[in-house]
């Protein structure tokens, strides 16, 4: 049964970084945009794939969780420290992610928490904005989590 739940887990990852790449490639491509039609597009798509990013983070979750029953590994270090690792990089990215959701809003679409939504910013607001979203920090935060869980996962170092 271990393998099943490893395979599931492999895939739900792939899932998760497939659809939540597509935000990644959306803050490096939103701040070559000047267009509000095209920003309001890039942050469409972006918006569209929250939830399959979500859910396939609750999906990594459970097979993690079940995984670390089946073998007895919640008395090891390194799975707690995973899910801790998870958690932060989590919260980090929410935070980070605030510029994003004011462009989303800027361009008249819902924010956060989708009652957001109000008439479209101006061209000026709105350029200013995008140049509030850096995406290299939260980029960074999330490539050292994968790393750092990659490696406690394969290495199971304690």
């Amino acid at each position: 049964m271990y393998q099943w739940w490893l395979w599931a887990h492999i895939v739900f990852v792939a899932g998760f970084l497939l659809s939540h790449g597509t935000s990644a490639a959306m803050g490096f491509r939103l701040r070559q945009e000047t267009s509000p039609d095209a920003i309001r597009g890039l942050a469409q798509l972006s918006k569209a794939t929250t939830n399959f990013t979500y859910g396939f983070l609750l999906l990594i979750l459970v097979s993690g969780i079940a995984m670390g029953i089946q073998n007895n590994w919640w008395r090891f270090g390194w799975i707690w420290v995973a899910l801790v690792v998870l958690i932060i990089a989590v919260g980090a990215m929410n935070a980070l992610s605030r510029p994003y959701h004011n462009v989303r809003v800027g361009v008249g679409l819902p924010g956060r928490r989708g009652n957001e939504k109000r008439e479209p910013a101006s061209s000026e607001q709105l350029a200013q904005l995008v140049a509030r979203a850096n995406p290299w920090p939260i980029s960074l935060v999330g490539a050292a989590a994968i790393v750092i869980l990659i490696w406690l996962m394969v290495l199971k170092p304690f």
